[in-house]
């Protein structure tokens, strides 16, 4: 291991991560406080016709990087200044060319001139990119961590103030770009004078060479992930859309916010140590795991009393698509930490290659299920997750000779909580706000539970300095 895969290596994840799930436990009382408030205040058809915007700027923010922002993590050479040059170049000219075409999405009526205000947001994300990617890479997440809270409180106060003023979608609109603008602004002034921007145009013809597939991948997973509302608008209304996606949103949050930010730094410097890389993996894998488990259990025994008490009373409609989509999570163990781990290894055409799979049988299923089904097959569709299964089979290659401990800590993360919902379940009326506070007993009892069972293995992890692969394959996954 090499001095900069060492102890200080290691303190500044463990401050990583401490600040992320702090910050991510915030954000989440602010998201969901939001989401309660907006779904009073606006109708299911301006979430709907949002998020539908937001879907196709997410998608031309991609194509503005070309993966070059996400090649930037792994990137020994440092260079935030020629990518920064690139993304804001190329966002402009994205920018330019939205505002142009925006009338090629008349399909809803306020969409065109929602997507001319939105355009502005490619150009603030591409500061926010090259700037947080920066401070990730060194693992200071601590450093920008309060800015991200503060994010979420900006959104949140702008958006419910301009709705209760009966600006409808435009509440969306006003929330976000100024919330992204403070951001941008917030992380210019944390890295003045410690980014190195050497601005190189000759390193963009390798750059995009080695970012090629990362891009691929980036598009396929934003296809993936937001082309729901589309099949659905088709095969249905823009309300059911509004629907469809607050259902989405709800049953992805935890996996979708518990991204493990600093895994990718982190496997970036443990990369030449095979060891602390398998270890870092494991690790990472069950606390995002855990989130997940624990999180889609409290919603699947809860959905009627969830969706009434964030929503209200006019969004009934959304507890069937929630108890389906819900339950998604639990079939995707390693998409989001083994794609990280395929970056790092430079394996990008694997990694596309099951966001593909994925993609092409979302699509396929999706299209199929909701032309007999409607938004519901939509919902079931999600369950057709092959690039998934290919996933999970390449990275128990990563751990040759502890397979099977590893899957044994899997298989503890879904069983240890659920006799604690089984028993709130069992005990308490279904639908009933008696079920709701049970659960959430279930759901601090199987923490806790879980915590226990793997606290242990964090405190040796970080407690090492080094380790030859000898005594490293002796520690990983030695319990089971």
């Amino acid at each position: 291991m090499t001095d900069a895969a060492g102890p200080e290596a290691k303190q500044r994840l463990l401050h990583s991560t401490v600040s992320a799930y702090g910050t991510l436990f915030v954000r989440l009382i602010i998201a969901f406080g939001t989401r309660v408030i907006l779904a009073r205040l606006i109708l299911p058809e301006g979430h709907g016709t949002y998020e539908q915007a937001l879907r196709v700027v997410m998608m031309l923010s991609a194509a503005r990087d070309l993966g070059l922002t996400h090649h930037l993590m792994r990137d020994s050479r440092e260079s935030y200044g020629t990518v920064l040059a690139w993304s804001l170049g190329a966002g402009t000219v994205l920018s330019l060319a939205l505002i142009a075409a925006a009338d090629l999405f008349s399909y809803l009526p306020d969409l065109p001139s929602v997507l001319r205000a939105m355009a502005v947001w490619i150009v603030i994300d591409a500061v926010i990119m090259v700037y947080r990617t920066f401070f990730e890479r060194k693992l200071l997440i601590r450093e920008i961590a309060g800015f991200e809270v503060l994010r979420g409180l900006l959104f949140g106060a702008i958006a419910a103030l301009l709705a209760l003023n009966g600006a409808g979608v435009w509440s969306f609109v006003g929330g976000e770009l100024a919330a992204a603008a403070v951001f941008a602004l917030l992380l210019l002034w944390r890295a003045r004078g410690r980014v190195p921007l050497h601005l190189d145009m000759r390193r963009i013809p390798g750059l995009l060479k080695a970012s090629r597939y990362l891009f691929v991948v980036w598009v396929a997973f934003q296809v993936f992930n937001y082309v729901d509302p589309f099949i659905v608008e088709f095969f249905s209304t823009t309300a059911f859309v509004g629907y469809y996606a607050q259902a989405y949103w709800l049953a992805f949050l935890v996996p979708l916010t518990l991204t493990v930010r600093p895994l990718l730094p982190a496997l970036v410097e443990f990369r030449e140590d095979q060891v602390e890389f398998a270890e870092t993996l494991r690790l990472g894998t069950i606390v995002f795991l855990s989130g997940i488990v624990v999180s889609a259990y409290f919603l699947f025994f809860n959905v009627e009393k969830v969706v009434l008490l964030l929503f209200g009373p006019n969004w009934v409609d959304v507890g069937p698509l929630l108890r389906v989509l819900c339950l998604v999570p639990l079939v995707d163990v390693f998409t989001t930490t083994g794609g990280e781990a395929l970056k790092v290894q430079n394996r990008d055409r694997l990694w596309l290659t099951t966001v593909v799979l994925n993609m092409a049988a979302l699509i396929a299923f999706g299209v199929a299920f909701a032309y007999h089904w409607g938004p519901i097959g939509m919902a079931w569709a999600n369950f057709a997750r092959l690039g998934s299964l290919l996933m999970f089979i390449k990275v128990l290659g990563l751990f040759a000779g502890r397979r099977r401990p590893l899957v044994g800590n899997l298989a503890q993360v879904y069983l240890l909580p659920l006799p604690f919902f089984l028993a709130t379940a069992w005990l308490l009326p279904a639908g009933s706000w008696e079920r709701l506070a049970g659960s959430l007993a279930a759901a601090a009892l199987g923490g806790a539970v879980l915590l226990l069972r793997f606290l242990p293995d964090y405190r040796r992890f970080f407690r090492r300095a080094g380790a030859t692969p000898e005594a490293g394959n002796a520690e990983i996954g030695t319990t089971s």
